[in-house]
């Protein structure tokens, strides 16, 4: 069981440093916006770049939930197990 332990560790490890590392990619490739002028009449609108960091951030929240997953189905924690159970220790 304690090589089991290890390895969910190391695997839950894994996931939220790759988490951290698109959560900085998602910083530091932030969308800039413009204001350009309309063309048919005297209004303006933003136009943004891409949206690469949407994607980062969208990447890491996902890693985050598939480690709380992995984490929740192996220790038996709410919806996977029995959950918390009165009056036992």
């Amino acid at each position: 069981m304690a090589k089991i332990s290890k390895s969910i560790l190391v695997i839950i490890t894994c996931l939220h440093l790759i988490a951290f590392v698109f959560a900085i990619g998602a910083e530091q490739r932030r969308s800039t916006g413009k204001v350009v002028p309309d063309q048919y009449d005297a209004t303006t609108f933003c136009v943004y770049t891409t949206d690469a960091s949407t994607v980062y951030g969208l990447t890491a929240f996902g890693l985050l939930l598939l480690s709380q997953g992995i984490l929740n189905g192996v220790t038996g924690c709410f919806c996977f197990g029995r959950g918390l159970m009165d009056g036992t220790a």
